[in-house]
């Protein structure tokens, strides 16, 4: 009895050594980007507000970046470590970039289509200019797909206009140098609430997942233990997220400048829309990459999976439950 004594308490002797040791480690610096500083990053910026990350080792970063940007640093294996910005790097792959999709939050887009008030339905937009964040991924695809709900070409009847960053879309529909923008929660209430024009939610026409985790291909080869950390934090998030919602709904209304109620509203959105596991149904990510290639003018033929990979994130949810 009394060795098998010893034997425990030397084993949580070398236990509490070696978790000290680790965490006495540096973690690892790494940044994410995504094109808008949007409701649809929140789970992210959260997650990383409140350490899910850094609990894992990750001292995640993030900045804002315009998507075709964020794609050419990864693949160069510059700045960029990860992207989150999802439907952008499925839209690279299909174009031939070696980027990987590893997990999704949002299930579906969330996204609305702003007019200015002289702007009342679709046939008032032609001939005009439309603003968009980049002319690829899932915000444009979104915005064509509303045009064409509206009844407009998105090629022929408008004009495109890249512009970046929702609050520059907002400045530009204020200033009247667009007539329209694609805009994300929260940014359709902020716009409603000075008298433009909500034209359509998208997602009742686009039905395609929005953010997640997307790096290099060689990243995920090479590096797989960073991944599993980054999933970690990220499913932690989730789960935050959904389970946290006095502290989430402050913190939206604080880091989108809401009013209580409205960042109740906008957290309920959120909730309808989010992923349980970090995954999509396939019959989802099918539709996507037949959209997207229809988008892109890409006819040749691709297996999901080289592209979205959901092994490593299921894994992780699997050891987490």
């Amino acid at each position: 009895m009394k060795n098998l004594t010893v034997k425990l308490l030397f084993a949580t002797f070398i236990a509490l050594v070696v978790n000290s040791d680790i965490h006495a480690q540096a973690p690892e610096k790494v940044l994410i980007t995504h094109a808008s500083d949007s409701i649809s990053i929140t789970p992210l910026i959260y997650g990383i507000e409140k350490g899910l990350y850094r609990r894992e080792g990750i001292e995640l970063q993030f900045r804002v970046l315009r998507g075709e940007l964020a794609v050419s640093s990864i693949v160069g294996g510059k700045d960029v470590d990860f992207m989150y910005g999802a439907g952008t790097a499925v839209t690279a792959a299909v174009r031939g970039l070696p980027m990987k999709v590893v997990s999704h939050d949002f299930k579906s887009v969330l996204f609305y289509l702003i007019g200015n008030p002289r702007v009342q339905s679709g046939r008032d937009l032609k001939g005009k200019r439309v603003a968009v964040a980049s002319l690829s991924g899932t915000g444009a695809l979104a915005t064509r797909a509303a045009l064409r709900a509206l009844g407009v070409d998105p090629d022929k009847d408008v004009t495109m206009i890249v512009i970046g960053a929702a609050s520059v879309r907002m400045a530009a529909l204020e200033a009247g140098s667009v007539e329209a923008a694609i805009m994300p929660v929260p940014w359709n209430f902020r716009l409603t609430a000075k008298g433009f024009k909500e034209l359509i939610f998208a997602g009742k026409v686009f039905i395609q997942p929005l953010t997640g985790l997307a790096t290099s291909r060689e990243r995920v080869e090479k590096n797989p233990e960073q991944i599993k950390k980054m999933l970690r934090g990220f499913l932690r998030s989730l789960k935050a997220v959904k389970e946290e919602k006095k502290d989430v709904v402050e913190f939206i209304g604080r880091k989108f400048g809401l009013d209580p109620s409205t960042a109740e509203e906008t957290h309920k959105i959120v909730l309808q829309t989010l992923s349980d596991d970090g995954t999509v149904s396939d019959a989802v990510l099918k539709d996507l990459l037949e959209q997207t290639k229809l988008e892109t003018g890409v006819k040749k033929d691709f297996n999901i999976r080289d592209i979205v990979d959901y092994s490593l994130v299921r894994q992780i949810h699997k050891e987490m439950r």
